[in-house]
This record gives structure tokens, C-alpha cells and sequence, in this order.
């Protein structure tokens, strides 16, 4: 119970940050990307969205910056090309120090994970084509759950390829009319349209899917060995009451007043466990929340309640089948027979 939901409430409550974050750091109506994972937008449907009249584009492009640390590491960082001005407009990015008004052609944005996060102060970079260049902080992005990168200019992106789209309507442009648009020019050129919602609906799927499935092959190795070691403790312990299993019955229970009590008592025994590994699991999931406190993140904590269900529905059955089971063989054997045989 605690490692189940302790796993898989931690991957469920930062994948809701995650989707928190881009919530509100996407202040755009659409966005539009490539049909391919890693795939460019046609030049051609970037040239339409930025004919539609009422709407702000931001066209940005995948990239990376590599700094060295400490002079001896290589790090790199997903970074994202933007022009500043449409940036701005389509996007509320968690700035703690500097403007993104200030980047430009000779500057980036950090964010507070690099060694340097001084606004105005010069760092060494090597961008995506291989160019090592110097170019100063202009603004400093909270940490947050490590998906807030870096950006630079386009000038600066190494050749990269326009891949995605903000467009932010305009007070008094019609949003039907707009997203028509930019449906017709996606099903002209294959660009996906969606709105901020199925967007960031969409990017959770993918960046919890990998993660889950791995925490699932992990959990499930662990609930085999504990299905195996309860059903071994149940049964154990039934034998070990035969005695007073017989005594029951020579009181005058029936055979399935006696099997109904030991039912009973193992539905108990999961309810006590249930309770235990709850207690266990919330103080886990309270520690992921205030680290994501502390990290400027605010969201709530995602309890996985069908999976909770599952693993106390599973572990019911297991102890009550495992310890009937054994007590109805025992009970075949006369009840005097089995009060005066020794343990």
C-alpha cells in the first residue's frame, strides 16, 4: 500500500505540476506544431498564421546550449529560439531576475539551475552548430520541475528550423474565426493545431508515459513478492489456530460461523495495513509538495486512488481465499479430534 502509493501518487502529482506549469507559463490560445516528433513546420504555414488578422505569432525553434562548469563539465541545455517582443506577449515565463524584454542577439536566459544566474554578467557558450560565443544573462527563470530551459535569439539557434507556433488572439478578434483558419492551413500543410488546453493535456501524456510504465514494472515485481508473502503469513497463521478453530466450533459454531470469523479477521488485518501504509504514503506525498514549494511550483497532490484501490482489493482477496482456504481444510477433521491434538 505505501509503495504503491507512494510511487505512483509521486509520479501523478508531478506530472499535475508539470502541467501547471505550462499552464500558466503558455499564455497563448494555440499552439501549433509539427506533425513528426522533432519534425520543422512548413515555411509556408508559419507565412499564413502570420497573415491572420487580430492574433499575435511567436515562432520559436528547438535548440541547445552547452556551457562548461567548473571548467571541467560539459552541461547542456534545452534552449528554445524566440523573438523577445512575441515571446513576451504569448508566453508568462517565471522570470525571477532580469526581462525577457532584454534578450537579444548578444544576450540569453538562464534559468536558476546554471552556474551563473547574475543578470548582466558574460558567459561562455557553445551553440547548437558548434560556434562557441559570449553572450550575457539578461534574465534569470526559476527552476521550477526542470522544464524551464534556456533561450536565446534565432539568430543563435544554429540553423534550427521553426517547430512550433503560439498564437495569442487579440481583444476583439473572434477566436472560432481564428482557430478556423489555422485548422485549414494545418490540414493544407500537416501541421497539428490545438488549443492551450489539448496542447498541455497532451504534453503530460507524453512526459509521464515513459516514467509510469517504469515505476509499473517496478511496482508490480514488488506486489508479487508481497502477494506471495502474505498468502505464506495467512496461511501460516491459520495453522498455528487450529486449536481454537476447533474450540469454536465444540462451543457450538457452525463450520461457516467459524469461516466467516476468520474472513473477518483477515479483511482486518488488510484494513490495519491499508491504514499503516497510508500514513506512510502521505508523508511521502507531503514531502513532494513541499519540495515543489520550495521550488515556486503550486500545485495540488495527485492521490492515484484506483490504484489504491486495486492493490487493497488484491491484497482483501489474497488474505481472506489464504486464510479460509487452509481453515475449511482443518475443519474437516472432527472438531474433538482437532481441540485435544497437540501444536
Amino acid at each position: 500500500m505505501a509503495l504503491a502509493a507512494s510511487l505512483m501518487g509521486t509520479t501523478e502529482t508531478l506530472d499535475e505540476a508539470r502541467a501547471t506549469e505550462a499552464r500558466t507559463q503558455v499564455a497563448s490560445d494555440f499552439v501549433v506544431t509539427a506533425a513528426g516528433e522533432g519534425a520543422a513546420l512548413p515555411a509556408r504555414f508559419v507565412e499564413r498564421a502570420r497573415h491572420i488578422s487580430g492574433v499575435v505569432v511567436s515562432a520559436s525553434r528547438s535548440t541547445s546550449v552547452t556551457v562548461l562548469e567548473e571548467g571541467t563539465a560539459l552541461v547542456g541545455s534545452e534552449a528554445r529560439a524566440v523573438d523577445p517582443a512575441d515571446a513576451a506577449a504569448v508566453s508568462a515565463l517565471p522570470v525571477v531576475a532580469g526581462s525577457l524584454a532584454g534578450l537579444d542577439d548578444g544576450s540569453l536566459v538562464v534559468n536558476e539551475e546554471w552556474m551563473t544566474t547574475t543578470v548582466g554578467e558574460r558567459v561562455g557558450v557553445w551553440l547548437a552548430d558548434g560556434r562557441r560565443v559570449t553572450l550575457r544573462v539578461a534574465a534569470v527563470l526559476s527552476t521550477g520541475t526542470g522544464n524551464n530551459g534556456v533561450y536565446v535569439t534565432p539568430r543563435n539557434a544554429g540553423g534550427a528550423a521553426v517547430d512550433r507556433i503560439d498564437v495569442k488572439v487579440r481583444e476583439g478578434t473572434g477566436r472560432s474565426a481564428v482557430e478556423t483558419q489555422l485548422e485549414a492551413a494545418g490540414r493544407a500543410t500537416g501541421a497539428q493545431v490545438a488549443t492551450r488546453a489539448e496542447w498541455t493535456a497532451a504534453s503530460r501524456r507524453q512526459s509521464g508515459g515513459n516514467t509510469r510504465l517504469g515505476l509499473l514494472m517496478i511496482l508490480l515485481i514488488a506486489l508479487v513478492y508481497t502477494a506471495i508473502a502474505l498468502a505464506n503469513t495467512q496461511v501460516m497463521a491459520t495453522s498455528d489456530r487450529v486449536r481454537d478453530l476447533a474450540v469454536l466450533r465444540l462451543a457450538g459454531a457452525t463450520k461457516a460461523q467459524v469461516l466467516r470469523l476468520v474472513g473477518a479477521e483477515a479483511v482486518l488485518v488488510v484494513a490495519v495495513g491499508t491504514v499503516l501504509g497510508g500514513a506512510v504514503a502521505a508523508l511521502n506525498l507531503l514531502g513532494v509538495r513541499t519540495a515543489l514549494g520550495l521550488l515556486d511550483v503550486h500545485s495540488a497532490v495527485v492521490v492515484p486512488w484506483g490504484t489504491i484501490g486495486s492493490v487493497v482489493a488484491a491484497s482483501a482477496l489474497l488474505a481472506v481465499v489464504f486464510a479460509v482456504l487452509p481453515a475449511s481444510l482443518a475443519l474437516r477433521t472432527r472438531p474433538v479430534e482437532l481441540a485435544g491434538a497437540r501444536e
